[in-house]
């Protein structure tokens, strides 16, 4: 070891010496206590000499004595040690220096997690405040344009109450028009201390710092605006009311003047009087419910009268026409003498202002005047497939039958008319085309040969009715009775 020294001292020495020089003296230190005990004397000394040379064999090293003596004696001496210089500023700086790689990585990571930290927090509260921001800056917005429109609105209340206040209004009316006036004022009042405050807007980044504040004015704005909206509101309904009203004085007059010209009884005016009472009453008391009601009662008088005229009209008009409708006819004189009747209690009716009743006998005469004026002849039905002739027992005895004759009217046209039937089965009275008269047997049966003939009617003509009679001329024999149904 003392030439291994020499050579480290003076000529430079072979690497690997220098080498296994360390790794001897790093072998020993891990035997520190060993070495100790075993080195006091020459004998123990050179057995530990011997062991050591064991150990590297065993690895495959030939170590030399001499390197394992210097080894410990390198050892003893704190040779191959190092030993830290003091811990200045310098030192510590020269390590940061030295680590600075390491450094480096975990100042990334710290500032990694910083940043990490800062964002988590930093960005939803910077997202908070522009939301808080945001929204103030459009409540606001929305205020204002909440604002504007209801100022627009009392200009045009104020517009439509200026076109409605009027001269000679009634005590109710000029109550509910000023009343219009003091809400569209209220409203206005409250629009303008809205907009005078949010004017300009206020400054919206100042909002979250003062937010209890200025939710507490911004709920105080909406509820300002919400009641000039009601008061806005109430003077719309009272100028509704203001021109309801008026409405039902026009809709008054205009119905008073379809009876224009009319002369009314005493009951009808007293009547017409009094509903129109009632709706200027509703009207002077501002009871637009009232008026209504009281209007729709002057308004179906007024219809019921008019109606009533008319009908009045159009019986008179009838009654005219009826009484030189068989002007020029032979009427027969039982017949003549009933229309003379009938003229006469029309005539009694309509003097006795009884239009009902007047009404009753111009239809009674209207039904005579068509019987007398038509002109028909009375035929056999003879076709192959239809019945001429119907025969019936006589109520409920079974020996006795009551033998009919099928016929129709048939008219200058060549058609067959209805005609009013009385049936003496059950006393109904039907208009129909084909009825029945009840002949004799001998007439029947005279009927029934002529078909049975050649199944054909050669005598069809059973009578002729003229204008002005009431019953047709017969060319065969009758019993008097019809019926419509066999």
């Amino acid at each position: 070891m003392s030439e291994v020294a020499s050579e480290t001292a003076g000529a430079p020495v072979a690497l690997d010496r220098v080498m296994l020089a360390m790794d001897v003296v790093d072998t020993l230190r891990h035997q520190r206590a060993q070495v100790d005990a075993e080195l006091d004397d020459d004998r123990r000394q050179q057995e530990f000499v011997a062991r050591v040379q064991a150990i590297y064999r065993s690895q495959g090293i030939d170590v030399d004595e001499a390197v394992i003596r210097d080894g410990v004696r390198a050892l003893a001496e704190n040779r191959f040690v190092y030993t830290p210089p003091e811990r200045s500023w310098s030192v510590r700086l020269a390590e940061v220096y030295v680590e600075r790689g390491t450094w480096s990585k975990r100042a990334a990571i710290v500032l990694l997690v910083v940043a990490a930290v800062w964002t988590a927090f930093a960005v939803p509260r910077h997202y908070h405040h522009r939301g808080l921001v945001d929204g103030f800056a459009r409540r606001t917005e929305q205020l204002v344009a909440t604002a504007e429109a209801r100022a627009r609105a009392a200009d045009e209340l104020l517009a439509d109450w200026e076109r409605a206040h009027g001269d000679g209004d009634s005590v109710a009316v000029a109550r509910l028009l000023a009343d219009a006036s003091a809400a569209i004022a209220r409203g206005q009042e409250r629009v303008e201390a809205v907009q005078h405050e949010l004017s300009p807007l206020p400054d919206a980044e100042a909002y979250p710092a003062a937010r209890t504040v200025w939710d507490e004015r911004l709920a105080g704005f909406g509820s300002t605006l919400d009641a000039a909206t009601a008061d806005l509101g109430t003077a719309r309904s009272l100028l509704a009311t203001v021109a309801q009203l008026r409405s039902l004085q026009t809709r008054a007059d205009i119905g008073m003047q379809r009876l224009a010209g009319l002369e009314l009884s005493a009951r009808e005016r007293a009547l017409v009087d009094a509903l129109q009472r009632d709706v200027r009453a509703a009207i002077d008391g501002g009871d637009d419910t009232a008026g209504q009601l009281a209007l729709e009662q002057l308004d179906l008088r007024i219809g019921e009268i008019l109606a009533a005229r008319q009908r009045q009209a159009d019986t008179r008009a009838e009654f005219a026409s009826l009484r030189t409708a068989l002007d020029g006819v032979d009427v027969e004189a039982a017949a003549k003498a009933e229309l003379q009747q009938l003229h006469t209690a029309v005539e009694q009716a309509i003097a006795a202002d009884d239009w009902q009743r007047a009404g009753q006998q111009v239809a009674r005469l209207r039904a005579l005047v068509t019987e007398l004026d038509q002109t028909y002849e009375l035929r056999i039905v003879s076709r192959a497939d239809d019945r001429s002739g119907v025969w019936r027992y006589e109520g409920n005895d079974r020996s006795r039958r009551n033998y009919y004759i099928v016929v129709e009217a048939i008219g200058p046209d060549g058609r067959a008319l209805a005609l009013p039937i009385t049936s003496e089965e059950d006393q109904t009275t039907r208009s129909v085309r084909r009825f029945a008269i009840r002949v004799p047997e001998s007439v029947y049966e005279r009927v029934k040969a002529d078909k049975l003939d050649n199944g054909l009617i050669d005598d069809v003509v059973f009578g002729q009715k003229r204008r002005g009679a009431r019953e047709p001329e017969y060319r065969f024999p009758v019993a008097g009775g019809r019926i419509t149904q066999w």
